[in-house]
């Protein structure tokens, strides 16, 4: 089993992956250690935007070990559910990065004082720019086991495409959720009333340029983190990261 691996980068996988976790665990314990007068501990609802940006992480690995499995309608039907499964909620992991915004509603902001020389404005805003952070890593890390495998199917061409679609669907995805307050599973549950939303936001210009801004912007953000990891990888790797 573990010679069948290595091709997959394994261990490092897992160290990288074990690395993860342990600090979203302990950036939890911070958030969660956080009080406020009016909300008690305003940051609680990161333990379940956490726990919905893993769920890419952990079907990234679950594709990983269903590539070993012998080929078969069986293999087929896994592989296909579980990719789906990881497309649905990838845009989980950089949405951590618009929590951002929850600082300055949780912290009492004076923009009339200096409320950044306070320690307590900087107890707030650095772990939910950790979080963020982590957000983009699991992202990059999970696309990135992800376009590998894509690539020993397809090609370097036709996996390189998938990564800047799922890149884009992302974007967009991360946009309907905080604006449109979709979630991951709307697209089973209510898929009419995604379709619904859908049109009525294509058809308001106004709602289709603040898309364009706003998922441009995530878009840019997204890629160019990605690039950097798949470039770092090369020079590590001497640039056979995408074998077949």
């Amino acid at each position: 089993m573990i010679n069948k691996l290595r091709p997959l980068q394994y261990p490092q996988k897992a160290v990288l992956w074990a690395v993860l976790l342990l600090l979203t665990l302990l950036d939890l314990a911070v958030l969660l250690d956080i009080r406020s007068a009016a909300e008690g501990r305003p940051y609680r609802f990161m333990i379940w935007n956490f726990f919905l940006a893993w769920i890419p992480a952990a079907a990234a690995v679950g594709l990983d070990l269903q590539t070993l499995l012998r080929r078969g309608p069986l293999r087929t039907i896994l592989l296909a559910g579980t990719g789906l499964l990881w497309l649905f909620f990838y845009p989980n992991t950089a949405y951590l990065l618009t929590d951002l915004l929850h600082v300055f509603r949780s912290y009492p902001i004076d923009p009339q004082q200096r409320f950044w020389e306070d320690i307590g404005f900087w107890h707030h805003l650095l772990p939910m720019l950790l979080a963020a952070l982590l957000g983009l890593l699991i992202a990059g890390a999970s696309l990135y086991s992800v376009h590998r495998l894509v690539s020993r199917a397809l090609g370097r061409l036709p996996s390189a495409l998938f990564a800047a679609a799922v890149l884009l669907l992302s974007s967009f995805g991360i946009y309907m959720g905080r604006f449109i307050r979709w979630n991951s599973w709307d697209i089973v549950s209510s898929p009419l009333l995604l379709l619904k939303d859908m049109r009525d936001l294509l058809s308001d210009p106004e709602w289709v340029r603040h898309l364009v801004l706003f998922g441009g912007g995530l878009f840019v953000l997204q890629a160019g983190t990605y690039v950097v990891l798949v470039l770092f990888t090369r020079m590590n790797t001497g640039g056979t990261e995408h074998e077949r």
